[in-house]
Order: structure tokens, then C-alpha cells, then sequence
């Protein structure tokens, strides 16, 4: 397992300390500081840019999780971040921020070994080895990689849409049936865009040549049909309409 770079921020030491515990006893995982608010999150990330995780606390004092995520994003790190909170009516919030993921106290070990086992995929991606679930692109061909085989399709011809499963799972939905990938929407997003495709929901990657039918709802949103997927309609939200029309010139 490659080195995993772990920054922890939590304003209550106790929780920090069991969150560090529980961290310490993955292999391959290093914490390389702690923090007790967004503030000190983001005067650390400046001077060590180079951070795999964070795991932010969101009702920290002088700045919270949610605003740190917000400055976060701004910096253009390629950190995840999981938000691990007491309570659960921040889930949408932090998931609009493009979280890794989200826990919460107290924490669970299995919890958090599947969302490091999850990074560790997508790490392993971006550092060039192989894994199930892991997803390449090549000049004309794009490999799925599962656990007994390497899918080689053409993105344009045979990806019609890419989705979310739960927090931890894209399901790649092709003209010959639909493969199952440990990747974040999000890595999916960085390798097919210059491909093609186009985000329109948070939960949702479209083949844009593969539209069939575009509905215009009361909402002001719109639903998609795409081609050899009539049932499996998909919601254009009102966060990517504009850019949706733009480009189909709609």
C-alpha cells in the first residue's frame, strides 16, 4: 500500500485523539498533522500542499469544516476531503462541497478502513497501477479494470453514462451492460470530459452524443433519455443547466 497522507481537524482533542488511533492502525497510513479549527486546516495546506486526506471536523470554532471546504476548493488541491461531524444534517452541504466522504461520531474502524481501502484505489490510479474497479484512458480506448478482467471500450461509442452507487461506487452504464468502479464521480469526471462528456447532476456523467431525448420540466430543471437506457432517466440540475444548453446550443 503506498503512503497515505493524513491531516486530521477536530476542536475537541478526545475526538482527535480517537480519530488518530483508529488511523494509525491502517498500514500505510501516515499523519502528518492535526489542526483544531479551518484556519489553522488551511495555514497548514500552505505549507504542506501535498496532503492525501483530510478528515475536517465541521463544528470547529473561529472557522468551521464547510467554510474550510469552501477555501479549500479554491486552492486546487488534489486532497479528499471526509467530513466527520455528531450529526447528520450536513450530509447535503458537505456532498455539495465534493466531499470524499462523511462519517460520523462516534467513529466506526470498518467505517473508516473502506473509505482509506476506497483511496487507496483512487490513488493507485493516479499513480499508474492497476486496480479493480480502476478506470484509464488511453488515445482511442478507455480500460475498465474488474476483478477478472480488462474492459478496453471506446468512451464515444459505448459509455452512455456514468453514476453514483451509495458514496463509494460509479457504475459505468455501456451498450453492453453496466460495470461497477471503485472511482469518485469526480476522477471519472477529470478523465472523460475532454472525451465528451459532461457532468449534470452530482450524481451524474452523460455521453453527450448519446442524448436521446431531452425533457423540459416545471422546475425549470431537465430529464434525459439516453440511448439503450430509456428507463434510467437523468436529471440536469439547475447547477449545470446553463452550461448544458450552451454547449448543445439549446
Amino acid at each position: 500500500m503506498e503512503e497515505i497522507k493524513t491531516l486530521v481537524a477536530d476542536d475537541e482533542l478526545p475526538a482527535r485523539g480517537e480519530l488518530k488511533y483508529e488511523l494509525s492502525a491502517i498500514p500505510g497510513v501516515k499523519i502528518v498533522g492535526e489542526c483544531a479549527n479551518g484556519r489553522e486546516v488551511l495555514q497548514f495546506l500552505k505549507a504542506h500542499p501535498n496532503v492525501d486526506i483530510l478528515f475536517l471536523d465541521i463544528e470547529m470554532p473561529i472557522m468551521n469544516g464547510l467554510e474550510c471546504a469552501r477555501e479549500i476548493l479554491q486552492m486546487d488541491l488534489p486532497l479528499k476531503i471526509v467530513f466527520a461531524t455528531g450529526y447528520s444534517q450536513f450530509a447535503l452541504q458537505a456532498f455539495d462541497l465534493e466531499a470524499f466522504d462523511y462519517i460520523l461520531k462516534p467513529y466506526s474502524e470498518n467505517r473508516i478502513r473502506r473509505i482509506i481501502e476506497r483511496l487507496t484505489d483512487s490513488l493507485a490510479l493516479q499513480r499508474g497501477k492497476i486496480v479493480p474497479g480502476e478506470v484509464r484512458v488511453t488515445s482511442q480506448k478507455v480500460s475498465i479494470q474488474t476483478k477478472n478482467k480488462t474492459l478496453m471500450i471506446s468512451p464515444s461509442e459505448e459509455i452512455v453514462l456514468v453514476c453514483t452507487k451509495k458514496s463509494d461506487r460509479s457504475l459505468f452504464y455501456t451498450t453492453s451492460g453496466i460495470v461497477e468502479s471503485r472511482m469518485t464521480l469526480r476522477d471519472i469526471e477529470s478523465l472523460l470530459t475532454p472525451l465528451g462528456f459532461f457532468r449534470t447532476h452530482k450524481g451524474y456523467i452523460v455521453n453527450l452524443s448519446m442524448i436521446h431525448e431531452i425533457q423540459p420540466q416545471d422546475n425549470g430543471t431537465l430529464l434525459l433519455t439516453m440511448t439503450s437506457y430509456e428507463k434510467q432517466k437523468v436529471p440536469v440540475s439547475r447547477h449545470y443547466i446553463k452550461a448544458f444548453k450552451s454547449i448543445l446550443h439549446i
